[in-house]
């Protein structure tokens, strides 16, 4: 057979080029598509607000330990300060992942030259680095996320009063560096969906909150604090109507529902969950003829409300049953897409109505602030203006009034406002004593006459962060000494 040389020659010639065509980009086509080289801060900065939502307003921490500490819920047929080594570790490591999240964030943040998205996370580590104080008082901050850097690996525990400095600094660089002009967040922004104005606000308005829960320990510094962002609205303004809402939304559709349907939704109105509200919570809200009684829990089986009271007898008391104590309502518990409340803005008129009536700052009014604070929780519940205005002028809610002081009324409803953020609940608890929560399970009646303090350190940093600080008093797993802004006498 004869071969065509010139076919043959240029057959060899286009698989020469093809070759080496190929070979150019070998290692472009060597590289998986399902394999991430760089993630985008905006997806980072999403997965901090998601873990957030999911460890600080989850069942666990939310609805039982916090929830229970606090004076919002409790669980019937245990009701009682439930202690799991697992669990307990792993809602510290939830939460020190949460801040790992917002710390990466805030590098790629850096590396793409968006100010905004740094601020952001910023805020967000802010958040959670305060909440985890709150929870267990001195912890690594300063430190602790700086293996890459520095190479530390075990880092040391700062007190919380150097915690609450370096927040504040923090949120001070966040709130300098937010610019409304700037940046995009991107989709990541679950939060505020790319709001840079309800960021600054909502940033600026955890500087409040830090102040305020540190007034008793430091004075001087809060009284500063407060005052430069008050002082100064243009440049730090804060949450002022129900629209600057910190809440997280969830789709609501399996797997992202929201974390306190998952667990006690009941979609066809039939609840059985053992989950149900406190004592503390019911007998604030009927004590006052409270709109937001029926949104806040359920009717009975007999068609009143109740709440599970703790005490020496509650697991014999033959009220604390399924059929007597009350669900949660609907609003918080029974929808799948429901909200994980980050900050609410009632919180900050009541911040402003504390501070002007304990003459922290001036040149505003403490009946106003906590007037308007109270508006806000009733409008956001669905409560309709006439009925606001009755509940405004109930005795012992109407400013000057009835038996109780002013700074106790604005302690108390910013209290029952905060349904729902049990660690801010409970973490007020500990800072007023508002309400006073003298019903202790039947475990501790015996040696104290408060609900627990703070969380137990997991035992996998006592056993592997050399610089761990055991000379901390622990006893009864969650009781210890109070936390530095805790300054209530008489607590044990």
């Amino acid at each position: 057979m004869k071969i065509n040389t010139k076919n043959s020659f240029l057959v060899l010639l286009l698989f020469t080029l093809l070759l080496g065509s190929c070979t150019e980009e070998f290692e472009t086509m060597n590289i998986s598509p399902n394999s991430a080289t760089k993630v985008p801060a905006s997806n980072v900065l999403g997965k901090s607000l998601l873990n957030s939502s999911q460890i600080l307003f989850g069942e666990r921490l939310d609805v039982y330990y916090a929830g229970t500490f606090s004076g919002y819920n409790a669980a019937i047929g245990a009701g009682d300060y439930e202690y799991r080594v697992g669990i307990n570790n792993s809602q510290w490591d939830a939460m020190y992942a949460s801040m790992t999240y917002a710390v990466e964030a805030m590098k790629l943040a850096k590396e793409e030259g968006n100010d905004n998205l740094y601020a952001a996370a910023l805020t967000l580590k802010s958040y959670m680095g305060h909440k985890t104080t709150d929870l267990w008082g001195s912890i690594p901050y300063s430190e602790a996320f700086s293996l890459e850097e520095n190479q530390i690996i075990y880092p040391k525990y700062d007190t919380e009063e150097e915690i609450y400095q370096q927040i504040l600094s923090e949120l001070k660089i966040a709130a300098d560096l937010f610019d409304t002009n700037g940046e995009e967040l991107g989709e990541g922004d679950f939060l505020f969906k790319g709001n840079i104005s309800k960021w600054r606000k909502f940033c600026n308005s955890l500087r409040l909150r830090v102040a305020i829960r540190m007034s008793s320990a430091d004075e001087s510094a809060a009284k500063l604090e407060i005052a430069s962002v008050v002082e100064n609205p243009n440049s730090y303004p804060i949450m002022q109507s129900n629209d600057d809402n910190a809440y997280f939304w969830w789709p609501g559709v399996l797997p992202d529902v929201e974390p306190w349907y998952a667990r006690m939704g009941a979609a066809d109105g039939n609840k059985t969950d053992g989950y149900r509200v406190s004592n503390a919570l019911v007998t604030a809200l009927l004590e006052n003829d409270d709109p937001r009684m029926p949104v806040y829990a359920d009717r009975n089986k007999y068609g009143n409300y109740r709440g599970y009271e703790f005490g020496p007898n509650q697991l014999n008391d033959t009220l604390n049953n399924g059929n007597n104590v009350s669900h949660i309502g609907d609003r918080f518990g029974n929808n799948p897409a429901g909200f994980s409340p980050f900050m609410n803005t009632s919180e900050v008129y009541f911040i402003l109505a504390e501070a002007y009536e304990r003459n922290l700052i001036s040149g505003g009014s403490a009946q106003s602030a906590y007037e308007t604070g109270v508006t806000m929780s009733l409008e956001e519940n669905g409560i309709e203006p006439g009925d606001i205005a009755t509940f405004l002028a109930e005795t012992e809610v109407a400013w000057d009034s009835g038996t109780t002081s002013n700074l106790y009324k604005i302690r108390l409803q910013k209290w029952i406002s905060l349904f729902k953020q049990s660690v801010e609940g409970w973490a007020e608890v500990r800072r007023t004593d508002v309400p006073l929560i003298l019903e202790v399970s039947k475990d501790y009646t015996g040696s104290h006459n408060r609900h627990p303090l703070r969380l137990a350190y997991p035992d996998s940093e006592k056993s592997l962060n050399t610089n761990f600080p055991f000379d901390i008093v622990e006893k009864d797993i969650f009781y210890g000494t109070q936390m530095w802004w805790d300054k209530r006498p008489g607590v044990q």
